[in-house]
């Protein structure tokens, strides 16, 4: 079995893990049990991420190496777990 952490590519996995646990320790928990994410803990992720995201941002709005790294990783958890994937439970 695969977590749903560990499903995510290897250069996205640690800034993931670091923002969970940063901002929702217990969706990370969840996240590292779990073999896919709810409806719920797809929001739950994209709003981590894409609030992680608009706080680095640089000059012109451009995001910062940091947030293309974000970005990536929010991209890469969408491409993992498309919402048509997933259910309420």
């Amino acid at each position: 079995m695969s977590t749903v952490i560990e499903s995510l590519p290897a250069e996205y996995r640690d800034v993931v893990t670091a923002l969970l646990a940063e901002r929702d320790p217990e969706l990370l928990s969840a996240l590292q049990v779990q073999e896919r994410p709810t409806l719920d803990q797809q929001d739950e992720v994209i709003e981590v991420l894409a609030d992680a995201f608009t706080e680095h941002l640089g000059p012109g709005q451009e995001p910062t190496e940091q947030g293309v790294l974000i970005d990536n990783a929010l991209g890469a958890f969408l491409t993992r777990w498309p919402t048509e994937a997933l259910s309420d439970d």
